[in-house]
C-alpha cells in the first residue's frame, strides 16, 4: 500500500491543534474528511494514534513516537519547498531605493559574493516604498515595514550630519561655533523629512542649537533628493546634511569631508524585510546577517522580529 502522505499531513495538523475541528479549519476541509484521513493512517500503521480523555484529544504512545520521527523529514520538505519558492537555489532578489543601491550596496556587493559564492544576489529598484510584491523580489529594504506577514530586521535609524568638499573644508574646519555654517551656502534635500518642506533639514539642524530658524540672509539651495544635494556638495557648491549610507567610503576619503558638528535624526528608520514563510531560509538569513554587519560599525541595536 502506498504511503498515505495526505493522511500524514492531516495527522500532524490534528496533533498540533489537539482537535479534529481546529485541524479541519486550518486545512479548509470538513471535520469528517480529517477523521477519515486519520483513520486511513491508523489502518495503514495498524495502531491507534489518538485517544480521547474526556473532552481532550491526546496522542497514544505510538502516535507520539510516529510524530517525533516524521517531524524532521517534514521540516526538510518544507525548507526545500521554501528554497525553490524564494530563489534559494542560488538566486535572491533584493528590492531597495535606487540611491541606497548605488551608494551603499553596489560598492560592497563584491564582499557578499565572496562570502556567499552560491547566492546570486540581484538588485531591483523599489519605486514605491510599501509595495512589497514578492513576484518581483524576494526581500526588501524599506522605511515602511508592513504590520503582518513579514520578518523585519532593523538596520539603522537615519541621521544627517554636515559634509562639504575638500576645498570648502579648508575654510569651514576653522569655525568655532556650528551656527557659523550659515555664512556658507547650505544645500537642502526635501526628501529627508516627510513634510518635504524646503529647508526642513537645515531648520531641524539649527533648531538643535536652540535657534528658532535658519539665520536670516543664509543662502540655501534646494534639491528634491539627498543624492542631488550630495553631488552638489562634492562640487563645492555648499554644505549638505547627508546620511552616511548615501556616501561611499571612497567619497568620504577624498570628495566629501564630515564637519565636526552635531547630527540630527530624520523621520526614517530602515528595515530589511522578507516574508515569514522564509523565516529559516538560509539565503535570506545570510543576506540579513551581511546587511546587519555593514551597519553594526555605525549603529548598534540591530534586532530581528516577525511582524505579526
Amino acid at each position: 500500500m502506498t504511503v498515505p502522505f495526505r493522511a500524514i499531513h492531516y495527522f500532524t495538523e490534528v496533533a498540533k491543534s489537539g482537535s479534529f475541528s481546529k485541524a479541519a479549519d486550518k486545512l479548509f476541509v470538513t471535520q469528517s474528511a480529517v477523521s477519515h484521513q486519520v483513520k486511513l493512517l491508523e489502518d495503514y500503521l495498524a495502531h491507534p494514534l489518538f485517544i480521547r480523555r474526556g473532552r481532550s484529544l491526546q496522542l497514544t504512545a505510538v502516535g507520539r513516537s510516529f510524530l517525533d520521527k516524521i517531524q524532521a523529514p517534514i521540516e526538510t520538505i518544507q525548507l526545500a519547498s521554501s528554497s525553490i519558492k524564494s530563489g534559494t537555489d542560488g538566486r535572491l532578489r533584493l528590492a531597495l531605493f535606487g540611491s541606497l543601491a548605488v551608494k551603499w550596496i553596489i560598492p560592497a556587493i563584491d564582499e557578499f559574493r565572496q562570502r556567499f559564492p552560491n547566492i546570486e544576489l540581484s538588485l531591483q529598484i523599489l519605486t514605491n516604498d510599501g509595495d512589497f510584491d514578492t513576484r518581483t523580489a524576494d526581500c526588501f529594504i524599506t522605511t515602511r515595514p508592513p504590520r503582518t506577514g513579514f520578518i523585519r530586521c532593523h538596520l539603522y535609524d537615519e541621521t544627517l550630519k554636515p559634509y562639504c568638499a575638500p576645498s570648502l573644508w579648508q575654510e569651514v574646519r576653522e569655525l568655532e561655533q556650528p551656527h557659523d555654517l550659515a555664512k556658507y551656502p547650505l544645500l537642502s534635500a526635501a526628501s529627508t523629512f516627510a513634510s518635504g518642506a524646503p529647508g526642513h533639514d537645515w531648520q531641524e539642524w539649527f533648531s538643535a542649537l536652540g535657534m528658532p530658524s535658519i539665520p536670516a540672509g543664509t543662502k540655501v539651495h534646494h534639491f528634491s533628493h539627498l543624492l542631488l544635494a550630495a553631488e552638489a556638495a562634492k562640487y563645492g557648491q555648499g554644505i549638505a546634511l547627508l546620511n552616511e549610507f548615501m556616501t561611499t567610503a571612497r567619497e568620504r576619503e577624498s570628495e566629501l569631508f564630515e564637519l565636526p558638528f552635531h547630527r540630527i535624526r530624520t523621520d526614517d528608520s530602515f528595515y530589511f524585510i522578507y516574508p515569514e514563510a522564509y523565516q529559516q531560509n538560509p539565503s535570506h538569513e545570510a543576506l540579513r546577517d551581511w546587511l546587519s554587519s555593514l551597519c553594526s560599525g555605525r549603529w548598534l541595536g540591530i534586532t530581528s522580529s516577525p511582524l505579526s
